[in-house]
């Protein structure tokens, strides 16, 4: 084939698979968009148009009656984007970091103005050593690297390795934990700019991390802070007890970050602390408080890795195999209580009070 016909054909398979690929992903990005049988076009509003004016209008006499306050339903048959507005606003109301505190002294998390713990987030005293232990794991990125790249954009789906769910099977336990991903997040991107931190990679060119270098801090990992506090949301939600696979898994997820070369393990230790901060709070704003399953996420080990956690006690490690055990529950009320009800209903569990 001709050169100048084989670009052409090239580029026209491009264009073919780009828009393809374009209409594939605004269909899965906006599924409640679609009509009761396919997706949303103007064919189809076209044709749904010269249907509808065939019909009968109806004319309602009464029209006086008032709306009626939400309800769990109401919440149910939200498009998914509004829900997760919602319950991300709900669930991180008042929740951020003390402005007036200098940098220097460390970054203290609040509810509505007051501490929620005596240890703040701080900055890491850096040294040669920080740098080594970021190294002497490269020989762990080629095992790590899929993972590794997965871990950008996707947590969850590790964490769900030790309770299988879906957005099919589990829609508003997984919506319960995505608020509890923005919550996190929201804390943790306050806390990185105050604390400022130099990334691995601007000392020293032989870090060579594998992933890009995100452009803001290091301090606290956000990764760190993610895993851990969805994994402690779901031992709160779901096992009523510390899950030794969820830790395992959360802290393989912290330690890859080291792996890749972006973090230094002290961003991983403030990440868990952060995390350990909110779990109480997410847990009281879900109706499902655990004092003693707080207790085993204190104190806060500074350890690193799998390794990290293997080497605190038994309590903290976790319960190996823990099985699905209903928490006491409160109904918070509001769009997390209605939340809360949906999910329990998906994970068998009694949806009324306890």
């Amino acid at each position: 084939m001709p050169f100048a016909q084989s670009q052409q054909s090239q580029q026209s398979q491009q264009s073919q698979q780009s828009q393809q690929s374009q209409q594939s992903q605004q269909s899965q990005s906006v599924p409640s968009l679609n009509h009761a049988g396919g997706a949303s076009s103007s064919h189809l509003s076209h044709a749904l148009n010269s249907v509808g004016q065939t019909l009968p209008v109806d004319r309602p006499g009464d029209m006086s009656a008032t709306a009626s306050d939400p309800d769990k339903e109401s919440l149910r048959r939200l498009q998914p984007m509004h829900r997760h507005i919602l319950l991300t606003a709900a669930l991180s109301r008042g929740l951020g970091i003390d402005d007036a505190r200098p940098a220097a002294d460390g970054v203290m998390p609040q509810e509505d103005g007051k501490d929620l713990g005596s240890d703040a987030l701080t900055r890491p005293k850096l040294v040669a050593s920080d740098l080594d232990a970021i190294i002497s794991r490269r020989w762990l990125r080629a095992e790590r690297i899929g993972e590794i790249i997965e871990q950008q954009t996707d947590i969850l789906s590790f964490l769900a390795l030790a309770y299988p769910m879906t957005r099919d099977t589990h829609p508003f336990t997984m919506a319960l934990l995505d608020a509890v991903l923005a919550s996190a997040g929201k804390v943790v991107v306050q806390a990185k700019y105050k604390l400022n931190v130099p990334r691995p990679a601007d000392w020293s060119a032989g870090i060579s991390p594998i992933i890009r270098t995100p452009a803001h801090g290091a301090t606290p990992s956000g990764h760190a802070t993610e895993s851990w506090a969805m994994a402690f949301a779901m031992e709160s939600m779901i096992f009523s007890c510390a899950s030794q696979e969820l830790r395992m898994i959360a802290a393989r997820i912290e330690e890859n970050r080291i792996v890749a070369g972006v973090h230094y393990e002290h961003d991983g230790y403030m990440g868990r602390r952060l995390a350990t901060y909110l779990a109480k709070i997410f847990a009281d704003r879900l109706g499902v408080p655990n004092p003693v399953l707080d207790e085993t996420r204190i104190p806060v080990w500074s350890e690193a890795g799998q390794a990290g956690l293997l080497a605190q006690p038994e309590r903290q490690v976790g319960e190996a195999h823990a099985q699905p055990n209903a928490p006491a529950f409160t109904n918070p009320g509001g769009v997390l209580g209605a939340a809360m009800e949906l999910s329990r209903t998906e994970l068998g569990f009694p949806t009324g009070q306890e």
